[in-house]
């Protein structure tokens, strides 16, 4: 099995089977994707999705709705709800603050628009010689999920930054992750240093673009 991230929420997975996770990446996936998983429609994490000709769409039955308006043909949608499983990829609760009123409010206060809507959020278990959790842009997991590998989104907000980023550090030591792969560090005008993963997460940390190797749960490359 192999991993690398792709720019903002987007994660490419070789193994069992070829998986991207979040298809709004700023380095392109390879070619014979089977399967591409969607946590949420803001789009920094669907945008790119009808660029991508092969796979079939894991999204919620709203987010599905959004992928058909930017292009993807209805034959490759997959509707998924909490619970289900296809392949070797297990379908859990997904959490957007964006969703939440006092988040709607301070968008409109300060910054002057309405919230992109986000439908209804998922997160995915892929099992496989590494076990790799995402959920997208959130800060929070109240799952008992131990996954060898955490995609971690970190980044500066907008409101709060330190908190949200000490959020993120808590939400890490709950899940206890063998691996911290770091996400969404790169969108423009949130960029933040990976180097205070690294200071503040007592993990190892798979920071670039390569292509990480897994030969079983203890071996990395």
């Amino acid at each position: 099995m192999k991993v690398r991230f792709l720019g903002h929420s987007c994660v490419e997975i070789v193994g069992r089977h070829h998986i991207l996770i979040d298809p709004d990446f700023t380095n392109e996936p390879l070619s014979g994707v089977e399967y591409i998983c969607i946590t949420h429609a803001h789009s920094d994490h669907i945008g790119r999705v009808a660029e991508v000709s092969d796979g079939i769409i894991l999204a919620s039955p709203d987010v599905c709705e959004v992928a058909m308006k930017l292009g993807v043909s209805c034959e490759r949608l997959h509707p998924v709800r909490v619970g289900d499983q296809v392949a070797n990829i297990r379908v859990l609760p997904g959490y957007s603050s964006t969703n939440e009123i006092i988040y709607t409010i301070i968008v409109l206060l300060f910054l002057h628009r309405k919230p992109e809507s986000a439908g209804t959020p998922l997160s995915f278990f892929i099992d496989d010689d590494a076990s790799l959790y995402h959920n997208g842009d959130a800060y929070k997991a109240p799952l008992n999920v131990t996954p060898d590998i955490l995609c971690l989104p970190w980044r500066n907000v907008p409101f709060r930054s330190n908190q949200y980023k000490e959020t993120l550090v808590q939400m890490t030591k709950q899940i206890n992750p063998r691996y911290v792969l770091p996400i969404h560090h790169d969108l423009q005008g949130r960029e933040a240093d990976l180097s205070e993963v690294t200071e503040k997460i007592n993990v190892p940390v798979l920071n670039g673009y390569r292509w990480y190797c897994f030969y079983d749960k203890e071996h990395v490359s």
